[in-house]
């Protein structure tokens, strides 16, 4: 999403459990609405996994960026296919 002079990634993964829900929300919307573009939103099995092993000795970096919100991602999915109109690619894109 372009905002002021940067643009912000809002299309998925570490973004989606980064970022408050709402904000992350907001970014989508904005892309639908002001951009008038469809939105592109992805995310990697794992991420849907809080129970997964922890790699021992990972730097804190790491770790901050791969586990946090691992726990909620679920109920975060399926609010956000609950506030928006989804569908394939290839015919939202018109591929």
């Amino acid at each position: 999403v372009r905002f002021g002079e940067r643009n912000y990634p809002c299309g998925g993964g570490g973004y989606f459990r980064l970022l408050p829900y709402a904000g992350f929300r907001w970014m989508l919307h904005r892309v639908n609405t002001v951009d008038r573009q469809p939105g592109l939103f992805y995310f990697h099995p794992w991420e849907v996994d809080p129970g997964q092993p922890r790699v021992a000795g990972a730097p804190l970096k790491s770790r901050f960026r791969h586990y946090l919100n691992l726990e909620s991602m679920h109920d975060r999915l399926q609010r956000l296919l609950g506030d928006f109109a989804w569908g394939r690619m290839d015919e939202v894109f018109g591929i």
